[in-house]
């Protein structure tokens, strides 16, 4: 069998495919020397210069001695590699045959000849990024300035052939790659206005200004506000000057916590949590400290997050893969990460196909791996900040939870900013930070007021002058130093309020009609915005946009936000904005502002379907806002996104009652809440209120309309009274169900409704009928049938219907049927190796091997259950196999805490609030079976009672009638 070839990457971060299969080397050294050959491949390299490249403060005999280790650990690393070495006692070269493919000499092909636009492409980063040796830096550069000039001659290029676009594309990737250098920033404003986009022209010397003040401290150079200048009207020129920027005074404390967390995610990715009031310097001091990380080298990137609805499911995150450094890196990506990552950016359905939809945990899976690899693809140690994270959706939370567990390949931190009083009251957030803590990956830092000392600083320095002690005391009794309230009341003049509204109002008072309106529309808006939507929400001109947008941003008001859109400097003054809109006002602004996003995203409605529906809604429009809603929700559900789609099909639900009674209105109701139902149950359980609340309006819906109910309505109405201990109403859906199945000759039916009817007869403890039902099931079941099953019901019922067989033959006697099925059900599942149903069958093979006594089996099954368990596989399943591992604990050491955690996980399933059928029996079982093998009579006595009174489940009955009479018994002599 032919070797498929090598294709090896030197830009951005060292990748060895082996065909579309990474092939990763065991050392750092080992990428290195390979990296060497390849980039001096012309011409056989002597072993001393190889070994002095890569040792030079080693002796010549040791860097030999390293030399020929490593290309033990090459050749070990990457079978086939001597076929494309030539290794001679003297020199080391790389030859040409077999076919290889290499990245920079596709790139040095195409400067050759003179294809600038193909060596563009091909340049997806810097030469092996994140390495620091000398003979790297060198050819870095080398290759960077290639880079540079290709750029700069596809600008000229364009231009010549007057191709305005294509050369505004390319000044924008060049003022990227050299973001502090202004002829570049001239002519991108050049290339917009020849087009005609004077408001793009004006961002681009907003942008321009605002990175020399933070990265060199100084304005635009005289040539740059000149072009700047002739953008604007002749009156507009000398209007408003630019308001000074804010000094960052004080922190040092705190700056020394954050680079002490930046080294120790050197070994371990980190989280640093910046909290305090609004207001108190949280992002800007984040700010401060990722541009301090970007100077040394660091990749970064911003997201932030916004209160209210809007925010699609894991919307920071796409934040981050789009920022400039990151989204650059997604080039080199192996195309199915890329296909992964499709499903949060959609721009990428253009290159790579567009991805299916696929059973929850696998999909999730996947796209979480993308993320990281993404984030780490650039190669270089990594700075993330996460804005106000407590507003971020709870998708987001677990994806950063899940990124900052997994080891890493370079050092990432996570800066992140929150409101203290949100903190606790965030219950998404509360959990992730709880689970950060417990890793010991997160460090807190509170910020405090600044002090009256800082704050004579910050406000003498804003001002150019000393001011007297009085002043000072004055400011700070008013301001009670709080930065923000204290660089707005400077620039607001003499105005003593306790309010930070009424500066921001008075600061307000003194902008021109039209910058107001333009804020008005802006904070409307709710988020970043960009002059197309404010264009198009207020009908204005573009001169008024362009002239309205400079003065919010010389007055520091707004502020740059990613390359195309503005923001607020603070949310503080979004809020007071918005707050002084009259009800009227506010009503007719949202309405602008939804027909706005409709047509600026009219080729991409999803991406701002939460957003519109909230701006129709607040608007008055319902109808459309429940449509939008639901649009929203379906985005969601693709993400399995289930709490947020849940949220907004309660929310469309909630403005369609308030509709006139009608059939109409009855039949948008019953689509809607049978489409709640898969995601209600996914994030609260089958006994839930909701849940059941939905299920008797979507019933009392049927009976209106005289409607039969939808076979996932009969499956949800089936295993929700199940969970409620209704077993005659459980059966008589299963039934409904399997019915269906026959009419409609339909074999996915079929199973779930013998599924449904097997697993209702195993909790009612009717076993002879549990067993021929789950055959049936079994029996009926079609593997072309599989991925439905997976996409519509999350699991593969084979192989939940055989493990729960398994038990079933165990209780009626026969051990070796109940370990057959067991087999069968756990090879099926290695087979499809599908999270969801291979956690579960490991769950109940484990519940199998604990009556049966098993041990080694249990030890087996429960650490095989402890690896299956991943991100999204469910509380049923998670509960479970901790439950079980603390079983085993007790078991090894008799410990009464390991019976008291079994306690807690049990206490965190409320007995009419099961996440699963039969879970708190399932836990009880587990936790009588600990206490017998601790010889806890007392805890036993009082499991044993709970487990027979249940009425959900009683098939762990007569085991609990036994151990019962045996607690009984030790007790006896301690009585008499």
């Amino acid at each position: 069998m032919t070797e498929e070839p090598l294709s090896i990457r030197l830009l951005g971060q060292f990748l060895v495919l082996r065909g579309d299969a990474p092939a990763p080397l065991d050392s750092a050294r080992a990428e290195s020397v390979l990296a060497f050959l390849l980039l001096h491949r012309h011409e056989p390299q002597p072993r001393q210069r190889v070994a002095f490249a890569q040792w030079p403060d080693s002796t010549e005999a040791q860097a030999m001695t390293n030399l020929r280790h490593v290309l033990h650990t090459l050749r070990h690393s990457l079978p086939g590699i001597d076929r494309h070495l030539e290794v001679t006692p003297r020199t080391l070269s790389w030859t040409r045959d077999p076919p290889y493919r290499l990245d920079v000499a596709e790139f040095e092909a195409a400067l050759d000849r003179e294809s600038w636009s193909e060596a563009v492409e091909a340049y997806t980063g810097d030469l092996l990024a994140g390495r620091s040796d000398d003979w790297v830096d060198q050819e870095r550069d080398r290759l960077r300035r290639h880079y540079l000039d290709a750029l700069e001659r596809l600008i000229a290029s364009a231009q010549e052939r007057g191709d305005l676009a294509d050369a505004a594309r390319h000044a924008e990737r060049l003022v990227r790659e050299q973001p502090t250098r202004e002829e570049t920033y001239r002519v991108l404003m050049r290339l917009y206005d020849a087009r005609g986009d004077r408001t793009s022209a004006v961002r681009v010397y907003h942008d321009c200004a605002a990175t020399l003040e933070r990265e060199l401290g100084v304005e635009p150079a005289a040539a740059t506000r000149a072009a700047y200048d002739a953008l604007l009207a002749r009156d507009e020129v000398a209007q408003v000057a630019r308001v000074s920027g804010t000094p960052f005074v004080g922190r040092s404390a705190e700056r020394v916590a954050l680079t002490a967390a930046w080294r120790q995610a050197r070994t371990r990715a980190q989280v640093v949590l910046l909290a305090g009031e609004p207001g108190i310097g949280k992002t800007r001091l984040a700010e401060e400290f990722r541009a301090w990380c970007a100077h040394r080298g660091a990749v970064t990137a911003v997201a932030r997050a916004y209160p209210g609805e809007g925010m699609l499911a894991y919307g920071p995150v796409t934040a981050w893969l789009r920022s400039e450094r990151l989204g650059r890196s997604l080039r080199t990506l192996p195309a199915p990460y890329l296909t992964e990552l499709a499903r949060l950016l959609p721009e990428l359905i253009a290159t790579v196909p567009r991805p299916q939809r696929l059973p929850e945990s696998e999909q999730r899976q996947r796209v979480y791996d993308a993320v990281v690899s993404a984030l780490v693809a650039p190669g270089a140690p990594v700075v993330l900040v996460a804005d106000d994270v407590q507003w971020w959706d709870r998708e987001a939370l677990q994806l950063l939870h899940y990124v900052v567990r997994t080891p890493q390949p370079v050092p990432l931190l996570v800066v992140a900013t929150a409101r203290r009083e949100d903190i606790d009251t965030t219950a998404p957030l509360r959990d992730v930070l709880n689970a950060l803590r417990v890793a010991e990956t997160m460090s807190e830092i509170d910020l405090d007021r600044l002090t009256l000392a800082e704050t004579a600083v910050l406000a003498e320095q804003m001002k150019g002058n000393r001011l007297a002690e009085a002043e000072v005391a004055a400011l700070y009794e008013q301001t009670e130093g709080n930065p923000l309230f204290v660089v707005e009341a400077v620039r607001a003049g003499d105005v003593l309020t306790p309010k930070v509204q009424a500066v921001i109002r008075a600061r307000m008072a003194q902008v021109s009609g039209a910058a107001r309106e333009l804020a008005e529309i802006a904070a409307t808006v709710g988020r970043e915005f960009t002059a197309e939507v404010l264009a198009l929400a207020g009908g204005l001109t573009d001169d008024v946009v362009v002239s309205g947008l400079d003065e919010l941003w010389r007055r520091r008001t707004i502020r740059e936000h990613g390359t195309t859109a503005y923001d607020f400097s603070h949310d503080k003054i979004r809020e007071a904005v918005y707050a002084e809109l009259s009800p009227m006002r506010r009503r007719y602004l949202h309405g602008q502002v939804a027909r706005a996003l409709e047509t600026a995203f009219a080729q991409d409605l999803d991406s701002v379907s939460g957003q519109l529906a909230r701006h129709l809604e607040e608007a008055g429009q319902l109808e459309q806002a429940a449509d939008a809603y639901a649009r929203a929700a379906d985005v969601a559900q693709r993400l399995y996104a289930h709490a947020e789609s849940a949220r907004l099909l309660t929310r469309a639900l909630t403005l369609v009652r308030t509709q006139p009674e009608s059939a109409q209105r009855w039949n948008r109701e019953l689509d809607l809440s049978t489409a709640l139902l898969a995601p209600l149950v996914a994030s609260d359980g089958y006994a839930s209120a909701q849940i059941h609340e939905a299920h008797g309006r979507a019933l009392e819906l049927c009976r209106s309309l005289g409607a039969v109910p939808a076979p996932p309505l009969l499956r949800s109405l089936g295993l929700g009274s199940l969970a409620l201990g209704d077993f005659a109403a459980a059966r008589e859906y299963g039934a409904a169900l399997r019915e269906r199945g026959q009419r409609d000759d339909d074999d996915m039916l079929r199973v779930e409704g013998e599924y449904l009817l097997g697993v209702t007869a195993f909790w009612a403890g009717e076993l002879t009928a549990a067993r021929e039902h789950l055959e049936r099931a079994v029996d009926s079941y079609r593997d072309e049938n599989r991925r439905e099953h997976l996409l519509r019901y999350a699991q593969d019922p084979a192989v939940v219907c055989l493990t729960r067989l398994a038990l079933t033959h165990r209780f009626l006697g026969d051990d070796e049927a109940a370990i057959l099925a067991r087999d069968r059900g756990l090879a099926r599942a290695v087979e499809i190796a599908h999270p969801y149903s291979t956690a579960t069958a490991l769950v109940f093979a484990s519940l199998l091997a604990l009556d049966m006594e098993d041990v080694p089996a249990l030890r087996g099954f429960v650490e095989r259950g402890k690896a299956a368990a991943r991100p999204g596989t469910g509380v049923q399943v998670e509960a479970a196999v901790a439950a079980l591992d603390a079983y085993l604990r007790v078991l090894d050491a008799g410990s009464p805490e390991r019976i008291a955690e079994i306690e807690r996980i049990v206490a965190a399933t409320p007995k009419q609030d099961q996440a699963a059928p039969g879970l708190r029996s399932s836990l009880l079982r587990i936790l009588l079976a600990a206490c017998d093998a601790a010889g806890d009579a007392d805890t036993g006595l009082r499991v044993a009672d709970e487990l027979i009174a249940l009425t959900n489940s009683v098939v762990w009955r007569p085991e609990a009638e036994r151990l019962r009479a045996k607690f009984l018994a030790t007790q006896q002599p301690a009585n008499a």
